[in-house]
């Protein structure tokens, strides 16, 4: 393994180390090493599984068909090898590929939480609570900018283009460098030192999705479709050594992490895990390679940087990962067998990799068959050497004869009507495999009825069918994840405070989504957990009333008990209905045409019930409906006024903790 040469300079600014500090080998104990050799047998043990060529993958190995799917998908053009090679792909799987991502796009694939009681009561506003939890956690999911929406677009992209996807879970604590000046900087040079202070802050702390990347996640069993029924799972990070300080910086063990790769001096025989010159992969000298290890049947984590052991051995997963199940999810596109842990992906499926591959091949020769219409191969019979330039238009050549030249073939016409027929049939083929360019938002073909675009839709969205649904599901087990994450971690106490009193109080993280409230139209819905004995009904819709009294829309408090969530054990359900996004255009036109078929029933004698059609109106278009409707206006107009028994509001849902942990407002 050699250190690779584009490396950046070290930074002067670096402490240097400690040089009394001991070798990282010294403090492992017999035990350690044994146990460290034991990880580095099961880690290399997984990475031949990846390396070996299987029947599954047509006698490949893993990492073949990984580059294979990534040209294919990616539209890769291989180098000319001659000179008269045609060059050129219709980019067929990558425009099915970005309709296919485009539709998926447009579906809500919003995870519905459902809670029950050890009744299997439903309890409705804890359900809500957590659902709202995960919609605001997923917008500032692991401190990035785009929050989860960019990242669910990366994973299902993978998932069709590799057949198989890993996802990540995990509380996730980001620490930064940051410098606070002493005074006032007034352009001075030196005495730098003395100007600021230097200090880690933490700059996000809450759960984070991580797409892995699939050549560096190893497997225990490459037999074992299902993955919680896998004996242990690595996975491999490679980082820039700043970036892994601010998130590992704080463990005891950090200061022996060293950058880069092993050196070069060292044999491979002798390179051991335990003594710092081992590695999975190259590195560049900035940077260190992460193993994370986790055997869900040991409850055993552990985690390695550049070969120091942050953990002591035998960690338990359940002290990290709540239940000591794995924070890592899969899904597969097709499943090959269900024996076999990977699937086959969108982009190499034969009807999709063939038949895009003919097409290519069709436009090559369509390409070289034009050009040989215009510029037709010659036999040379003057015994001389004739310069191409002679068939140039309008040239004029001297001292050759007439019949020096002779044309080879028939073939200058071009390409024929059948030809194009081929072409047109195979396209055909791949349209009913995948979607139709009608689907994609293409023009069809001239004469094209709107019966028969309706109809192709149709059979595109039964097409899209396994998509959807494998898509669907790989939501849903990240939806599993979140919510595991949530109660072990989001709704404990974040910190503490001094109160009016100066007494010392919990704090807790809050969370505030604004969504339609039944009956009221848009408003503002509040989750709040505390430590302390949950409020009564009363008590929280007063507090709602005061709140929409300031702040002129409907408010809603939904109270959790922080411990009574992690002890009630509850019965959860998570279910993703696939719909259309709640776009704006779509919901109004929909409404409109409800609204009209109702007024066609009203001329038959049909009394609509007008609140109800108030609140769909509020709901569809997010407004405040007291600000759009007088109060009692359906009664007035004498038009089927709401019955109470399904007035909004109602009585309120208030539980004690810690048995069952929620209490609300009406």
């Amino acid at each position: 393994m050699k250190v690779q040469t584009d490396q950046k300079p070290a930074n002067p600014l670096d402490v240097p180390v400690d040089p009394n500090l001991k070798s990282i080998n010294e403090i492992y104990s017999i035990e350690d090493k044994e146990y460290f050799t034991f990880i580095q047998s099961r880690l290399e043990n997984s990475k031949q599984q990846k390396n070996a060529s299987w029947a599954e993958y047509n006698n490949k190995t893993y990492y073949q068909i990984y580059e294979e799917n990534e040209k294919i998908s990616n539209t890769f053009l291989e180098p000319k090898k001659n000179e008269d090679d045609v060059v050129v792909s219709a980019g067929t799987v990558e425009g099915k590929l970005d309709a296919l991502l485009a539709n998926i796009n447009n579906l809500d694939l919003t995870p519905e939480v459902q809670a029950y009681d050890k009744e299997n009561n439903l309890i409705v506003e804890l359900g809500l609570a957590i659902e709202d939890t995960m919609a605001m956690t997923a917008e500032m999911d692991g401190g990035d900018e785009g929050g989860d929406e960019e990242k669910k677009l990366l994973r299902q992209r993978e998932l069709l283009k590799q057949g198989t996807v890993f996802v990540q879970e995990e509380w996730l604590k980001k620490f930064e460098s940051k410098k606070i000046f002493k005074g006032k900087y007034n352009g001075e040079f030196k005495g730098y030192k003395d100007m600021w202070n230097t200090s880690d802050e933490l700059v996000f702390d809450g759960p984070s999705r991580t797409l892995l990347h699939g050549p560096n996640v190893f497997l225990g069993n490459m037999f074992e479709y299902f993955m919680e029924k896998q004996p242990f799972v690595f996975v491999l990070i490679t980082m820039d050594y700043d970036v892994a300080k601010g998130q590992y910086g704080k463990f005891e063990n950090w200061k022996y992490v060293k950058k880069g790769a092993v050196a070069t001096d060292v044999e491979t025989a002798q390179r051991t895990i335990f003594d710092n010159t081992w590695r999975l992969t190259e590195l560049k000298s900035n940077q260190v390679e992460i193993l994370i290890y986790q055997d869900q049947t040991r409850d055993e984590f552990q985690i390695i940087i550049n070969g120091v052991m942050m953990f002591p051995i035998g960690f338990p997963l359940s002290a990290v990962s709540p239940g000591g199940k794995y924070n890592i999810t899969k899904q597969a596109f097709r499943v090959i067998n269900s024996k076999f842990a990977y699937g086959k992906s969108f982009v190499s499926s034969g009807a999709i990799k063939e038949v895009s591959g003919l097409i290519d091949e069709m436009l090559k020769l369509f390409v070289l068959k034009t050009r040989k219409s215009f510029t037709p191969a010659y036999i040379n019979t003057s015994g001389r050497v004739i310069s191409k330039k002679v068939l140039s238009p309008g040239r004029i050549t001297m001292g050759i004869a007439p019949d020096a030249l002779h044309k080879i073939g028939e073939e200058g016409q071009g390409v024929t009507s059948n030809e194009f027929n081929v072409l047109r049939e195979l396209q055909e083929r791949i349209d009913k495999s995948t979607v139709s360019n009608i689907f994609q938002g293409q023009q069809g073909k001239s004469g094209t009825t709107a019966t028969e675009i309706v109809e192709l839709q149709r059979q595109a969205k039964l097409t899209l069918g396994l998509t959807i649904t494998v898509c669907g599901l790989l939501e849903e087990k990240l939806a599993y994840l979140r919510l595991w994450n949530l109660i072990e971690n989001w709704f404990q106490p974040s910190g503490t405070k001094l109160d009016d009193v100066r007494k010392e109080i919990m704090t807790f993280r809050n969370t505030v989504r604004e969504v339609n409230i039944d009956g009221e139209g848009l408003g503002q819905r509040k989750v709040i957990p505390t430590g302390e004995t949950l409020p009564d009904a009363e008590t929280i819709r007063a507090e709602e009333l005061s709140q929409e009294k300031s702040k002129g829309h409907p408010v809603r408090h939904i109270y959790i008990h922080s411990k009574g969530i992690k002890e009630a054990k509850l019965r959860w359900h998570i279910v993703v209905v696939s719909k259309e996004k709640e776009s704006s255009a779509l919901h109004k036109l929909m409404f409109r045409d409800m609204f009209n078929d109702m007024l066609a029933l009203v001329q038959v004698g049909s009394k609509p019930n007008i609140d109800e059609l108030e609140n769909e109106f509020s709901r569809v278009w997010q407004k405040n409906r007291s600000k759009l409707f007088q109060k009692g206006g359906a009664a007035q107009a004498g038009l089927s006024p709401l019955d109470p028994s399904v007035a909004p509001g109602g009585v309120a849902n208030t539980l004690g903790a810690p048995k069952l942990p929620v209490g609300a407002g009406g």
